[in-house]
C-alpha cells in the first residue's frame, strides 16, 4: 500500500515524487488489532486468575504505549523531513574583470594613458566589453582600438 504521492523539491529545483512504503503503519495496525483480542479472551477466559489477567492488560497497555508512541515519533519525522526543504541560492551577479594582461600604455590625443586593448580585451575577458567604452586612436600603423578603464568601471567592470 502506497500512501499519498508528495513532491519534494530536489536541489536542481525539480519537483520529483517521493512515495514511501507505508508498511510501518500496517504492522502497527496488525500488532494493536492482536493486542487488543488477545487482552480480551485472556480476560474472558480465566476470571479466577485475577493477578495475572491484571498483568495481562498492564502487559497489554504498555504495548499500546509503545506503539502509540513509534506511530508518534514517525509523524515527527515526517514533519521534520517536510520542513527541511532545499532553498536554492540567489545568484550574486558577479563584476566582470579585466584582465591585467590587457591593460598598456597607449598614445593618445591627451598624452598616454593607460588603456585596455581591444584585441586582447576581445581574447581574454570572460565577458564581452561595452561597446560604448571603445575607443580609437590613429597612428602612423593604423588605427589603435582600446577600452578606457574609466569607462570600463562606469559599465560594472572590476578594473
Amino acid at each position: 500500500m502506497w500512501t499519498q504521492i508528495e513532491f519534494i523539491e530536489t536541489r536542481a529545483g525539480y519537483l520529483q515524487p517521493w512515495k514511501e512504503f507505508n508498511m510501518k503503519r500496517s504492522l502497527t495496525a496488525t500488532a494493536l488489532a492482536l493486542t487488543m483480542i488477545i487482552t480480551s479472551i485472556s480476560v474472558t477466559a480465566a476470571p479466577a486468575r485475577a493477578d495475572e489477567d491484571v498483568a495481562k492488560v498492564l502487559a497489554g497497555l504498555a504495548l499500546l504505549g509503545i506503539i502509540a508512541a513509534a506511530v508518534d515519533d514517525r509523524k515527527d519525522r515526517k514533519a521534520a523531513r517536510k520542513a527541511q526543504t532545499y532553498v536554492a541560492p540567489k545568484h550574486v551577479k558577479r563584476r566582470a574583470v579585466a584582465p591585467n594582461r590587457c591593460l598598456r600604455d597607449q598614445w593618445t590625443h591627451k598624452g598616454w594613458r593607460q588603456v585596455y586593448g581591444a584585441g586582447c580585451m576581445r581574447k581574454h575577458a570572460r565577458v564581452a566589453p561595452p561597446r560604448k567604452c571603445l575607443r580609437e586612436a590613429r597612428s602612423n600603423s593604423g588605427p589603435r582600438r582600446f577600452y578606457t578603464p574609466r569607462c570600463l568601471r562606469k559599465h560594472g567592470w572590476s578594473v
